[in-house]
């Protein structure tokens, strides 16, 4: 009995070691289990935090790429707002404000700073005849010989078309402003190879001074431009310094341009005669007929300056209907009072000859007053004739259909064609007033002013010398050939009454004062 009892806690005891080593063993498998397990989950944790690292990384570069291409996008912009994409120079834009800046320099350092204006002369003829890739090239090639002539601190910048701007820095006169505009006139008078080809141009300039003209960047670029105008009315390839009186003009120009738009205006106008003499006789055989403008405020303005903003404002075209028929109305008065015939020359302005209508408003003024169109004369410049050949011999035939005699003014000056004046159906020719001021102290004008009559005759024309002012010129005239002559050696622009009064005199008394 105690063996067995023996024998049962020997079995009890190795039972129960042997369950304690099971469940040691159970335990090391599932903390083994477990340690996979974790170890698992943490090298999945690292992998998917590999994988987002991964991610972050691609993104961030995608994300850098993505700026640096809005960078460089936002700077190849920033690029082209401010330079010229031809000559790659800045535009007006980024030139105006290193000009300001230039400015805050130049007041705090007590120098002078000079605006120059760069025009090239006749670029539009390259344009025109050789096309514009030869034009681009041609600016590309004069942006780098401006540019050779300036100093470190100097910028030039193309402003548009064939207009570049200098800013010059750091200056005690203008005389540094002088010797610039020649040089860059000197560089740019050079020829110029494009693609074979030699071509020639010229520069005009335009120069103002800061602070000496102005104190504001507007106001240098509009001295500028306007310098670089009158250097351009001046001859061209030339260099001129802006002055007040310039200014003056822009603001007496704008008030007359206004003046001009004005209702009131046609009644501050008046017409003015000026005899037209044969030679043989002295008789008085025509009238011109010269307008005249007095202001209420401004007193009489000379036709040369109201004529041109006329024609620019398009006003000379409702001022020279005017003319044409207080001209005809004027004509049929002499007539009427009984007065010997006599021959009314009217001025047609370029802009009335290709826009107005002329020989619509010629027949309905001729219908309106009763003037024979034999007694009507219209007078056309020879450069409004050679702008459009084909459009004027068309125009001139269909006045000549209707009787009025025409006649082309200041010959000699706008470079007719010969071929194309003897098929005009033109009366006569008048020799420009600057040949006739000099016929006796210039042998070249007495050689122009003769083979134009020669010419004529050969045409069988008619010839008036304009602006005969003294005995002498009166003589050359007429010993010339020439037939017919006006200027003030015979009468000075006078008032109808006083042109009726000349006709009333005896026919053999000499006009000449």
């Amino acid at each position: 009995m105690r063996g067995s009892r023996q024998q049962l806690g020997r079995d009890g005891s190795a039972l129960t070691r042997y369950s304690l080593r099971m469940g040691q063993l159970v335990d090391r498998q599932m903390a083994s289990a477990a340690l996979i397990a974790a170890r698992q989950e943490a090298e999945r944790e690292a992998a998917e935090a590999r994988q987002a690292k991964l991610e972050i990384e691609i993104a961030n570069n995608a994300l850098r790429e993505e700026m640096e291409v809005r960078l460089g996008t936002q700077s190849r912009l920033a690029y082209l707002a401010s330079h010229d994409p031809l000559t790659a120079l800045p535009n007006r834009s980024l030139f105006s404000g290193r000009l300001s800046a230039e400015m805050e320099a130049s007041r705090a350092q007590g120098s002078r700073l000079a605006l120059l204006y760069i025009d090239l002369d006749n670029f539009k003829d390259v344009n025109d005849t050789l096309g514009h890739a030869v034009g681009d090239s041609l600016l590309q090639q004069v942006s780098v010989r401006i540019a050779n002539e300036l100093r470190s601190g100097d910028t030039v910048a193309r402003l548009g078309g064939d207009e570049f701007a200098v800013l010059q820095v750091g200056l005690s006169g203008s005389n540094q402003a002088s010797a610039l505009g020649e040089r860059v006139i000197g560089a740019l008078g050079q020829p110029f190879d494009i693609d074979g080809r030699t071509i020639f141009i010229g520069a005009s300039i335009g120069v103002t001074l800061f602070p000496d003209d102005a104190d504001a960047v507007d106001l240098l670029h509009r001295n500028a431009d306007l310098a670089m105008y009158r250097a351009k009315s001046e001859g061209r390839n030339c260099c001129h310094f802006y002055n007040e009186a310039m200014n003056q003009e822009v603001h007496r120009r704008a008030f007359l341009e206004q003046a001009l738009r004005e209702p009131s205006v046609m009644s501050q106008m008046h017409l003015l005669f000026q005899p037209q003499i044969d030679m043989k006789t002295c008789q008085i055989t025509g009238v011109e007929a010269l307008l005249r403008w007095h202001h209420p405020e401004q007193g009489s303005i000379p036709p040369e300056e109201f004529i041109p903003l006329a024609e620019r404002t398009g006003m000379i075209i409702d001022i020279g209907a005017w003319v044409l028929r207080e001209s005809c109305k004027q004509a049929m008065r002499w007539r009427d009072a009984g007065l010997p015939p006599l021959i009314i020359a009217v001025n047609v302005a370029t802009a009335q000859f290709r826009f107005g209508n002329m020989p619509r408003l010629v027949a309905t003024v001729l219908a309106e007053t009763g003037l024979p169109a034999s007694m009507l004369e219209l007078e056309i410049t020879e450069t409004g004739i050679m702008h459009d050949m084909h459009v004027a011999a068309e125009t001139l035939v269909n006045l000549h259909k209707q009787g009025v005699a025409l006649a082309i003014d200041d010959f000699g000056t706008g470079y007719s064609s010969l071929s194309y004046l003897r098929k005009l159906p033109v009366d006569r020719l008048k020799i420009d007033r600057s040949f006739v001021n000099d016929v006796t102290t210039s042998e070249d004008a007495a050689v122009i002013a003769t083979t134009i009559v020669e010419l004529a005759h050969a045409l069988r024309l008619e010839v008036v010398a304009e602006g005969v002012e003294t005995a002498e010129q009166a003589k050359f005239v007429r010993d010339s050939g020439c037939a017919f002559a006006q200027g003030h050696f015979y009468g000075r622009p006078t008032t109808a009454d006083k042109i009726a009064a000349l006709l009333n005199r005896a026919p053999d008394l000499e006009l000449a004062q």
